[in-house]
């Protein structure tokens, strides 16, 4: 596999903070000479839709040709879902974790449920992780059904997979991007 290029979409009141799995992943790619982006996306506390679109698809832009894949968390997951949506996306390979369910998109995100459909995970070929039970989700894991998701990945327990519950550095997700398959 070719050395991939990679951007890293955020959630919601993500400041980039370094006992983030996501700060984690950035520093081993770069570590292996990964070319990787992480933007810090504008007013995490008090997203706008339209500015985060903005910075995504100028970050989109910079990846360059190549092997291009997106790690997202959360509200990352959402955002990746408008730029399919808007047809801002070119085959990126995606690892989506921890994407909250539709009816989570409420008080200063609920601009984020837009125009999106029930099933606002309209994209083809995500690898998605989750974990068995999430605060940010109240819908069951098979909420990607018709084949839409790559793979499905259920991680035991509770917890949004961030540093708030005690997530720390996140292996597999290092292995997803190296070698572009979940393990095992």
């Amino acid at each position: 596999m070719a050395t991939p290029r990679v951007l890293i979409l955020h959630g919601f009141q993500h400041h980039r903070s370094r006992d983030h799995w996501l700060w984690w992943l950035a520093e081993e790619l770069r570590q292996r000479q990964v070319p990787v982006q992480y933007p810090q996306l504008p007013a995490p506390d008090h997203p706008v839709l339209a500015d985060w679109i903005s910075v995504a698809t100028d970050e989109l832009a910079m990846l360059g040709d190549g092997d291009r894949m997106v790690v997202t968390h959360s509200l990352g997951g959402v955002l990746w879902s408008h730029l399919v949506h808007r047809g801002l996306t070119s085959g990126e390979r995606v690892l989506m974790v921890a994407p909250p369910s539709r009816d989570r998109l409420d008080g200063v995100i609920a601009p984020f449920a837009g125009a999106l459909g029930p099933d606002f995970l309209e994209t083809t070929g995500v690898t998605l992780v989750a974990r068995e039970r999430d605060r940010y989700r109240n819908t069951p894991l098979n909420w990607l059904d018709g084949g839409r998701a790559r793979e499905v990945h259920v991680l035991p327990g509770e917890g949004h997979i961030n540093a708030d519950d005690g997530h720390g550095p996140f292996p597999p997700a290092l292995e997803w991007v190296l070698t572009g398959e979940w393990p095992a």
